[in-house]
């Protein structure tokens, strides 16, 4: 996800062991992860939620197009019928 090499996350720990204290640091970590956790979930679950809606839509296009061959089928024959006798003369 993102590119973080191994000198980034040396300074990072650093840097957060001078500003939380050595005491405090396993804890934020701790919270730091179930943040991060958290926010991956949401991540996850508002995609999955949103391929849904899009699968959805799709279908209902699909659905939509389906009834409408349906309806050109049903007035397909009706037509051939109405154009044959005109023909005729009748």
């Amino acid at each position: 996800m993102f590119d973080i090499g191994f000198w980034e996350l040396v300074t990072l720990a650093i840097i957060a062991l001078l500003i939380v204290g050595p005491e405090r640091l396993p804890q934020v970590a701790k919270d730091a992860g179930r943040f991060i956790h958290r926010l991956k979930r949401f991540i996850h679950n508002t995609r999955r939620e949103l391929e849904k809606e899009l699968e959805l839509d799709e279908m209902t296009e699909l659905q939509q197009n389906i009834d409408h061959v349906e309806n050109l089928m049903k007035q397909a024959p009706d037509q051939m019928i109405k154009d044959t006798n005109k023909s005729d003369g009748v």
